[in-house]
């Protein structure tokens, strides 16, 4: 058993992998949010205005009017990245009191996803097929490691949240782009939602983005149910990102708010 894969609970010495891990993780959905955005009837908008002020009050000639174009998604892109920049140093400096924040009780924890991998490694994780194992389970299997590396690929987290009564986010959910569909992401949130229901919450409840479809499905298939909506700004109000708020909800009844039901092709809207 050469390529093995196991989900524990972060330790001294993870920073600088997590760190790395996340940003990538972040910065992975920049392109699609950026052409998602570029494509909205709002940018659109935006550069039939400004081409029209342009020549309208302006003056100018049609041809250079057309230039405001390039300007506006331009100006997309630089809006955008400065909101994933800002997004990972936010991240980052949270990564860096992990310890504090999610290790200092009970009632929180920050997972890794560790893969051992041989020193020489001929193929691309992408095409090899890993072994999936709680931090018990590689414990109780002896597995000889004396001649493997290993490498953070994955991530998760969860807190009590603060607005719903008995309820915790699970948060940071990354996995390195090289070992997305092994299964990876599935059982860190079948940790992190078990973590939730031992602990007592009553729910469990994570942000995904509209760019972040494959997420999404994944936590549906898990039972997760869409609770709310909301559009969170990218570059003021002018330019934002649909976000869908999930719940798994663990026991039902315990809290006042009653999520409203969305159809799957809402979802995907």
């Amino acid at each position: 058993m050469s390529h093995i894969v196991v989900i524990r609970s972060y330790k001294p010495g993870d920073e600088i992998n997590c760190k790395e891990l996340v940003k990538a993780g972040i910065m992975s959905s920049l392109n699609s949010t950026f052409f998602g955005i570029v494509f909205k009837e709002l940018t659109f908008q935006l550069m039939i205005l400004f081409a029209a002020i342009m020549f309208i009050f302006f003056g100018l000639p049609l041809t250079v009017c057309v230039l405001v174009i390039p300007l506006v998604i331009f100006l997309v892109y630089v809006g955008t990245y400065i909101a994933f920049t800002a997004k990972t140093m936010e991240v980052s400096e949270e990564v860096s009191n992990v310890p504090r924040i999610y290790m200092s009780n009970a009632f929180s924890c920050f997972w890794v996803a560790e893969a051992f991998e041989p020193y020489l490694m001929t193929h691309d994780p992408k095409n090899v097929q890993y072994n999936l194992m709680t931090e018990q389970q590689f414990r109780n299997s002896d597995i000889d490691i004396s001649s493997q590396v290993k490498k953070i690929v994955g991530t998760v987290a969860l807190c009590k949240s603060h607005r719903l009564d008995k309820g915790a986010w699970i948060k940071r959910l990354y996995v390195h782009e090289q070992y997305r569909r092994k299964g990876i992401a599935s059982c860190l949130v079948n940790v992190a939602v078990q973590f939730a229901i031992d602990e007592g919450y009553s729910c469990a409840n994570l942000v995904a983005s509209e760019y972040t479809e494959a997420g999404r499905e994944l936590c549906l298939k898990k039972g997760f149910e869409l609770q709310q909506m909301y559009h969170k700004p990218i570059l003021g109000s002018l330019i934002t990102v649909l976000m869908y708020e999930l719940t798994y909800q663990i026991k039902p009844g315990e809290d006042d708010y009653v999520p409203p039901v969305y159809s799957r092709s809402m979802l995907n809207k």
